[in-house]
């Protein structure tokens, strides 16, 4: 039989149509997996402190191999010298960081179309609207949340604000 004399039948035609169907369907989802959609515009925010870095070079490793060979459960056992503090944690003997003042948020304003701000003042001054990476005393504002505001200050120390309640 020739291809004429296959395709005068019904259930060849039937058959051949769902081919076409099919090799449409497949390519149509090659393409869609390919192509990925647009990623949403972000806000870019640098939360890193070169002063908190260089803190932390500052310190004093510590001796591991010391500890592994001395034996855990001798008698002789006893306290060493120095002891042993994780990478960010602070020496005893250091004197506790002052923080600075913090603003006092009056309210916050959030957005659909991600333009939040804020009203916050300081001690005595006057109220001020930020915006996300606005500065505000010493501190940057890094994200903007209903009745939250969260703060950098320059050496790196996050903060999180809390608006009042109202008749607090």
């Amino acid at each position: 039989m020739t291809g004429r004399d296959w395709s005068r039948h019904p259930g060849v035609r039937a058959a051949l149509a769902a081919l076409v169907v099919a090799i449409g369907l497949t390519l149509w989802s090659a393409v869609r997996a390919f192509r990925g959609d647009a990623l949403p515009n972000s806000v870019a925010v640098t939360t890193v402190s070169l002063d908190r870095v260089r803190a932390l070079s500052k310190q004093e490793p510590t001796d591991i191999d010391d500890a592994v060979e001395n034996d855990l459960f001798s008698d002789d056992r006893s306290a060493p010298v120095k002891a042993y503090r994780m990478p960010d944690e602070d020496a005893p003997d250091s004197a506790a960081a002052v923080q600075p003042e913090k603003p006092t948020v009056l309210g916050t304003a959030v957005a659909t179309d991600g333009r939040h701000f804020a009203t916050v003042q300081m001690k005595n001054a006057r109220p001020t609207l930020v915006h996300v990476g606005d500065t505000i005393g010493v501190w940057v504002v890094r994200s903007i949340e209903r009745g939250k505001l969260g703060l950098v200050s320059t050496n790196g120390t996050r903060v999180d604000v809390t608006a009042p309640k109202p008749g607090t």
